[in-house]
């Protein structure tokens, strides 16, 4: 049986569909090419997608669906148009997706960032916030992964028991990482009729082709690092929003385990939802909206 890989975010849009209304490169360091894509106008709001290595190009329908913002994606290193031909321990640490992080903000020129992530995107959050505690202005945090990586001993299993025998026996026939992708959709979704289209609507240009690797390292640097995480994000002062589907598979843990470290943290679970809210049926889709744009709004 194929793994639940975490937080598959690959769904919905065609590559091409991702030429956003601003394109630029942020060239860094260690000679890694970050591609950005910019959508709509007014206050600046950077959109983490998941992974980590998955093409952000999931993400554009909330962009699409909200007026008044400026909504900033970052291809994050490996993600996307971001492509690394060489991906191991030294690349993918934490830190290098922090200071990626960092080198935007000051290419923007702005002295907080307003950062709205989701799953993994949620988590680069954290460990943004924690390192930078006073360069946040707030963390919208969308169905986020923990500020330590305990939710992991679950998430698989949550996940499993979601699908039926012929998402198991899909996955077990295929040989490409994407058609194995493809076939847990199901367990990401409360409505299987929704999962089911969106299943259809999957783009295998939108992974990149060392995205397991990427994972793997990522999430090890991730975990080493959690300790001074959970210790530094006490510094982060400013407003913590969680906007979650009750029916994540990421559980509500996350939830629970963010705000005994942020007490500040406001949240709320969309009933009848899971990992995607903006593409489950209509009555989350608008809950999850009116959600998000009062966190950006206060």
């Amino acid at each position: 049986m194929k793994k639940a890989y975490f937080l598959i975010g690959v769904l919905a849009l065609s590559f091409a569909q991702l030429l956003a209304q601003t394109n630029y490169v942020i060239t860094r360091p260690d000679n890694v090419t970050l591609y950005v894509n910019e959508y709509g106008a007014g206050k600046p709001v950077i959109l983490l997608g998941g992974g980590p290595g998955l093409n952000p190009g999931y993400l554009v329908p909330i962009c699409q669906n909200m007026t008044g913002y400026r909504f900033i994606i970052p291809h994050q290193r490996g993600s996307g148009q971001s492509k690394m031909d060489k991906v191991d321990s030294l690349n993918m640490s934490t830190d290098k997706y922090v200071e990626d992080l960092e080198a935007l903000r000051i290419q923007l020129k702005l002295s907080k960032l307003i950062i709205a992530g989701h799953s993994w995107g949620g988590m680069l959050g954290f460990a943004y916030a924690a390192k930078y505690p006073d360069k946040v202005d707030r963390l919208i945090l969308l169905g986020p992964g923990g500020i330590t990586s305990t939710f992991f001993t679950y998430f698989d299993s949550n996940i499993q028991m979601r699908l039926h025998e012929e998402d198991n026996e899909e996955a077990k026939k295929s040989t490409a990482r994407e058609g194995g992708l493809k076939a847990i959709i199901p367990g990401y979704f409360f409505n299987r009729e929704r999962a089911l289209i969106m299943k259809n609507m999957l783009d295998s240009t939108l992974m990149n082709r060392n995205q397991s690797a990427i994972y793997k390292f990522t999430i090890k640097s991730y975990t080493a690092t959690q300790a001074d995480r959970v210790k530094d994000i006490r510094k982060y002062k400013n407003p913590v929003y969680i906007i979650q589907g009750r029916q994540d598979p990421i559980g509500e843990s996350t939830v629970y385990e963010t705000k005994e470290a942020l007490p500040q943290t406001k949240f709320t679970f969309i009933e009848e939802c899971g990992h995607f809210p903006w593409l489950e049926e209509e009555k989350a889709v608008a809950e999850f909206y009116q959600l998000l744009n009062s966190a950006l709004k206060n």
